[in-house]
């Protein structure tokens, strides 16, 4: 998870899809955390602010004794990362949050799966990485699926608000976001100074912000909280971040931001099975279009040049 000079050849880019799926799969489980936690009495911006903080901290904590050259950047790529990185994935953090409170998890994860469309249109102006017609219907397919499975879930009605729409779009646009932003630092400084310092700073961002916006940031009581929002943060943040990145060092945005879309998958499967809630027929539909779309996304995978 070195850094890698920008254009290089990206030796294997199914290990960039295979990172991506995995770190997806973790996110899959964000809405349960975010839900379970949300029921203890952590409000949305805490758990916004904490997860990063926690998760970054001890990934941090663990690189710098295990490989401490990983971490060392100069002084510009440490204002790239951390201004670039840290109001993009800070903003992520608390527009997801506080989308999941005013709409919920279905229709977060719906608002939040526009962004596919978003990298795919963005990436060729800004990383000269123009997506072909092939992709373009993969993305389509995807998104389309995305939404199939999202409305498909029994008992998991969507509830659009006002307040819910505007914050999950702000949530895919930061998402968007953050991808181009992964795909354009992980190559020149590395995954590891990418997750680290840009997820870091997000920490700062939303500890300036949070108390500007009303919403003070307010610790967990309990036992039982402590242990969800540290469990919640190593596998969402300092596991799936870390992957996250390497991936966009291997493979285009477009790609990974279409492969990321197994994370409603992941969570549609997870409320049937944890929940109780059943998917109808529109759902499973939803998710074998959304496996064809990210199955399709890796075949075409090809090396940069």
């Amino acid at each position: 998870m070195s850094a890698r000079r920008p254009g290089a050849a990206s030796p294997h880019p199914y290990l960039g899809y295979a990172e991506t799926i995995v770190a997806a799969c973790l996110w899959g489980s964000s809405g349960i955390f975010a839900v379970h936690l949300f029921r203890r009495g952590v409000s949305p911006e805490s758990v916004a602010f904490l997860r990063p903080v926690i998760g970054i901290g001890l990934l941090a904590a663990v690189l710098g004794v295990a490989r401490p050259r990983a971490l060392r950047i100069d002084s510009r790529a440490l204002l790239v990362l951390g201004l670039g990185g840290g109001v993009a994935v800070g903003l992520f953090q608390v527009a997801y949050q506080l989308s999941i409170e005013a709409a919920g998890v279905p229709a977060t994860v719906a608002l939040l799966y526009l962004s596919p469309p978003l990298v795919a249109l963005a990436s060729g102006p800004l990383l000269g990485e123009w997506p072909g017609a092939r992709r373009l219907v993969l993305v389509a397919v995807t998104v389309v699926g995305v939404w199939l499975s999202v409305m498909g879930a029994e008992d998991m009605r969507a509830t659009f608000d006002w307040a819910g729409i505007g914050w999950g779009i702000l949530a895919a646009v930061s998402y968007a976001s953050y991808t181009l932003f992964g795909r354009y630092s992980a190559p020149r400084y590395g995954a590891v100074a990418t997750a680290v310092y840009s997820t870091g700073s997000a920490g700062l961002v939303l500890a300036a912000v949070l108390p500007l916006l009303g919403r003070p940031v307010a610790l967990p009581a309990g036992t039982a909280a402590w242990v969800l929002i540290v469990v919640f943060s190593v596998l969402t943040i300092a596991v799936a971040q870390l992957l996250f990145f390497d991936a966009l060092g291997r493979v285009e945005a477009s790609g990974v931001s279409v492969a990321s879309a197994v994370e409603p998958v992941v969570a549609a499967l997870l409320a049937t099975t944890l929940l109780d809630q059943d998917l109808t027929p529109l759902g499973w539909l939803g998710i074998a279009l959304v496996v064809s779309g990210v199955a399709g996304m890796g075949l075409t995978a090809r090396p940069e040049r």
